[in-house]
């Protein structure tokens, strides 16, 4: 409306509305898990130091959420082996694999931390998280807040560093690992 007032059709969402929601009946798990891997997404590995060592996992579910101030989100699962450290971490990297980290990207989804996954190729400076150096884009910053949802937990990122390199993204689709097909 011209004076201001909100309009029946743009009613701000409030908690009422959520809980509306919530009384729908959940999805049959298994067909949520195999509808959600035909959504294909970018791959990345998500980084921070934990009593001196660097821990990691790779996350795909990764998204940009503000501009400015610069924030990203991505998405952990509880059982995950480095969701521990990454909870307790103030800083993260979250390094985006190119199509030539196929490798990168299966030792990381691994949840045995027996596997040495920070090898050659990795910045391990103590004053900043882990990061590849080689990594199609690589973000790091402090943890502005972590947010419980369930299996996962939230991670919101305030992006202080941004590096990129030029080259073809990896992908996952249907629980593999490929290459971006341009039409």
């Amino acid at each position: 409306m011209a004076d201001g007032s909100a309009s029946a059709a743009h009613t701000p969402v409030d908690a009422d509305v959520c809980d509306v929601v919530r009384l729908w009946p959940p999805a049959d798990p298994a067909a949520f898990k195999d509808g959600l891997a035909r959504l294909a997404s970018g791959v990345a590995v998500a980084a921070c130091w934990s009593d001196g060592q660097p821990r990691g996992l790779l996350v795909n579910s990764l998204t940009g959420l503000s501009t400015e101030p610069p924030r990203v989100l991505f998405c952990v699962r509880k059982a995950a082996s480095s969701h521990g450290a990454l909870l307790k971490a103030d800083a993260i990297s979250l390094s985006i694999l190119a199509r030539d980290h196929a490798a990168e990207a299966e030792r990381f989804s691994r949840p045995d931390l027996a596997v040495d996954r920070f090898g050659a190729g990795w910045r391990l400076d103590p004053l900043q998280p882990p990061a590849l150096a080689e990594a199609l884009v690589s973000l790091s910053g402090p943890v502005h807040c972590r947010i419980d949802a369930g299996t996962h937990t939230v991670f919101v990122l305030d992006v202080s560093q941004t590096r990129s390199r030029p080259a073809e993204p990896l992908v996952y689709f249907e629980r593999e690992f490929g290459a971006l097909a341009r039409a």
